[in-house]
């Protein structure tokens, strides 16, 4: 969703087929594909969690998951950009590595650094929104338990809507606490909190087959949705994914077309996929559409979107899986595991 979102509809001051498909729901609202990210997470780092010992242990499988392909395409990327003068992020500087691999914001790393801080890629920011989740999550899993934790994820969410909803209107003036309250629940992330709280419930009923977690997770995406859209279309697409999320959770025939070849193996690269597609395919839609002004539009984004493929598939099959054992051989040897007596 999200690849399609910029291959066809992001960036249409530059495409060569210009805004001609920015009006086709399938890519106009493809971004919605990062909600849909942030449940599967929820259910995922449940499941994770449940089979952690502690804080530490999920924190480094977690990032024994994401920092060895974060690695490898930020290196890549770096390396490559000068072949793609086109990319609408423009040319990186060997800082703007920072962000990605430490998977903080940019933000932050400026009032560091004391100044100006780019990134290799926009789409690392859901990436960061993540790994606050991981924290948040993991923290108030470990302390208070796995109900309470939710309904800290909730409460979270909704206490980000609701600060939203008392911005001043008009320049009437806002409350400090207010204010200090809007800004740690923007930076947090807990504007997204409901679609991962969702994530977690389903899972929750995908386990217990409880019909009320089910409930709970249909309300939460739903009040998500709400939040999320700027208009109703937006609102619209939003409850269209949560839809499929949920029939993939609870429909059998759902469950089978998930299970099919072609998408597991689109699942199996889809992080590297995300992290290297938007600027190099979008580079080279440009060179395309320059070189091949003949090519139908619909057809321009076609080759771009196979290379990333290929390179993705290339990162999470080789690449990704030789780099992560050679840290866990690493981490090991400085932290061997405790010797147990006999």
């Amino acid at each position: 969703m999200v690849l399609l979102f910029h291959a066809y509809a992001r960036w249409a001051d530059i495409y060569p087929f210009g805004s001609r498909f920015t009006g086709v729901p399938v890519f106009a609202y493809g971004m919605l594909g990062v909600q849909l990210f942030f449940m599967i997470s929820g259910f995922v780092i449940l499941m994770t969690l449940e089979k952690c010992s502690g804080f530490l242990s999920f924190m480094l499988k977690r990032w024994l998951r994401l920092f060895p392909a974060m690695l490898i395409c930020s290196i890549f990327i770096f390396i490559t950009a000068g072949y793609f003068p086109e990319r609408p992020a423009g040319q990186p500087v060997l800082r703007d590595m920072l962000p990605g691999l430490s998977f903080i914001e940019p933000y932050v790393w400026s009032k560091l650094l004391h100044a100006p801080q780019g990134a290799l890629e926009g789409v690392f920011w859901s990436l960061y929104i993540e790994v606050k989740f991981y924290v948040l999550f993991g923290l108030m899993y470990f302390v208070l338990g796995s109900r309470a934790a939710l309904t800290g994820l909730a409460l979270l969410f909704f206490a980000s809507v609701l600060s939203g909803l008392l911005l001043p209107v008009d320049g009437a003036a806002q409350s400090r606490m207010v204010s200090l309250a809007s800004t740690l629940l923007y930076w947090s992330g807990a504007q997204h909190f409901g679609w991962f709280a969702a994530g977690a419930l389903y899972f929750r009923y995908f386990k217990h087959g409880k019909k009320w977690d089910l409930g709970l997770a249909v309300v939460l995406t739903c009040c998500a949705a709400l939040a999320y859209g700027k208009g109703v279309e937006e609102v619209v697409a939003a409850l269209v994914v949560v839809a499929l999320f949920s029939l993939a959770i609870t429909a059998g025939l759902a469950q089978k077309l998930c299970a099919s070849p072609v998408l597991v193996w689109l699942g199996v690269i889809s992080y590297p996929l995300y992290l290297l597609h938007e600027n190099l395919m979008v580079a080279m839609i440009i060179q395309i559409g320059r070189v091949a002004p003949w090519l139908p539009a619909i057809l321009i984004p076609l080759i771009p979107i196979l290379i990333v493929m290929a390179l993705a598939a290339l990162v999470a099959q080789l690449a990704e899986p030789w780099l992560r054992q050679r840290l866990r051989g690493v981490i090991a040897r400085v932290m061997p595991a405790p010797r147990t007596s006999s």
